[in-house]
């Protein structure tokens, strides 16, 4: 027969705390016990891939953080009108848990549009709980002035499957200091009326199918990501295949993940009431990633291609849960042609909206962002989120794209994409954008 020491001292320490205080609401009292068993039952999902979704395994020692992680594991399913969790002493000393889902399933279509000084539309089609495994399916289509998309996500469990593609036609400008306009099929803004005199047209159309596999293991995210892409150039430029393969790993922790479809069923409503509740002190949560992309003869290309990205982001939510972001970012492309160069509005934390950028062979952003939550109750979250982002690229010098602004908007408990304006003011150029704000997350 095996001894296990550490295994057999946890039992006894936790043996003293539960006869000194019995079931004790500090759940941190806790903390070095065994856990015995962990039981699983619902309505809809198997218990058995219940049990496995949530973190927490029979034999091992009970930790009262990563107790309160498991929970929110659970409720980032967004299957579940109510999640209950209960925790009780053990023969032994150890503990038992216990794990019930009240889910169900749901199917859901959106179609939404978008205006501005370019427009566009598009529509999805979301769908959980379907096979009962707890799985999220969404399939994301849209065109737009700059071309069409198409892209099918499914999240199994650990395992996340996507497959994209898009295809774009559009007119590149070129400015003098290494500056472009931004394209993007959903994009509102466009540089033409602004700034009237480029030194470059190019007519652009590029072709790209990207697969990409990840895997989650704890607070960890690995990932590999080949792409077949194609570009075409009208005059002066490398047109040819550009395709590459990409890996990363990622670490995050205490970092919430996005809303999904369930929200719009009365699914994944289950941390409404911790939500609306204050923090009995803030929390820090922050994630690392770090990816590599390469291509040449053996992806199939027609040129050496070779970029390196670190990235990193801190979260603190306060008591009253508002939310300070901070983020930074750096990236590499080694001299790779211009269309796999960085661009400066990649640098930065996503909140502004800009309508031309900067180029380069490397560069590094920060952003900082506030969540100020003007009102909080059981209909919704109205916020206001006022930011600042600054990026440096080098082409033949450093050259500098910032920008500051605001984003007020208002997310509904029963859907699940904040909805309202973005003001950003390009402090570069002196520009500034007026947007429509669908989706993002805080």
């Amino acid at each position: 027969m095996n001894f296990n020491f550490k295994k057999t001292a946890a039992v006894l320490l936790c043996a003293v705390f539960i006869r000194c205080a019995c079931v004790a609401e500090d759940l941190s009292k806790y903390d070095g016990c065994v856990i015995h068993s962990v039981e699983a039952s619902s309505n809809r999902i198997k218990p058995e891939i219940l049990k496995n979704r949530f973190p927490l395994r029979e034999g091992q020692i009970f930790n009262s953080e990563r107790y309160e992680d498991a929970q929110n594991e659970l409720h980032d399913l967004r299957i579940a009108k109510k999640l209950s969790f209960d925790l009780k002493p053990s023969e032994g000393g150890a503990v038992d848990i216990s794990v019930k889902a009240e889910d169900g399933y749901y199917i859901f279509p959106l179609i939404f549009a978008t205006g501005g000084k370019k427009s566009a539309a598009g529509a999805s089609l979301a769908a959980g709980n379907l096979f009962k495994r707890g799985e999220t399916l969404m399939f994301f289509g849209g065109s737009g002035k700059d071309g069409s998309m198409a892209s099918l996500m499914l999240k199994d469990g650990e395992n996340i499957y996507q497959a994209s593609f898009i295809n774009m036609n559009f007119e590149q400008r070129f400015y003098k200091g290494s500056r472009i306009n931004n394209d993007g099929i959903f994009s509102t803004t466009d540089d033409e009326e602004d700034f009237k005199n480029p030194i470059n047209k190019i007519y652009t159309k590029t072709d790209s199918f990207n697969f990409l596999y990840a895997r989650q293991k704890g607070y960890f995210t690995g990932f590999i990501s080949p792409e077949y892409k194609y570009v075409r150039y009208s005059k002066d430029m490398k047109s040819g295949n550009y395709s590459t393969v990409g890996f990363g790993l990622n670490y995050r922790k205490n970092i919430r993940s996005g809303a999904n479809m369930g929200a719009l069923f009365g699914y994944g409503l289950t941390d409404k009431e911790q939500s609306l509740k204050n923090l009995p002190a803030p929390i820090i949560g922050y994630s690392l990633q770090a990816a590599y992309k390469n291509g040449g003869d053996w992806t199939g290309a027609d040129f050496n291609i070779s970029k390196i990205s670190a990235e990193a982001r801190s979260v603190v939510e306060f008591k009253n849960r508002h939310i300070l972001n901070v983020y930074i970012k750096g990236e590499d492309s080694f001299s790779a042609p211009f269309a796999e160069q960085v661009r400066a509005d990649d640098l930065m934390s996503g909140q502004g909206r800009y309508s031309r950028t900067l180029y380069g062979e490397r560069g590094a952003g920060t952003g900082i962002s506030f969540a100020y939550y003007l009102a909080r109750n059981n209909t919704g979250l109205l916020a206001l989120q006022p930011f600042y982002e600054l990026a440096y690229v080098y082409s033949d010098k450093y050259r500098a794209l910032s920008g500051a602004g605001a984003t007020l908007s208002y997310k509904f408990w029963r859907f699940p994409f904040p909805l309202g304006i973005n003001y950003t003011q390009n402090l570069s150029d002196g520009s500034n954008q007026i947007s429509f704000v669908f989706g993002g997350k805080f």
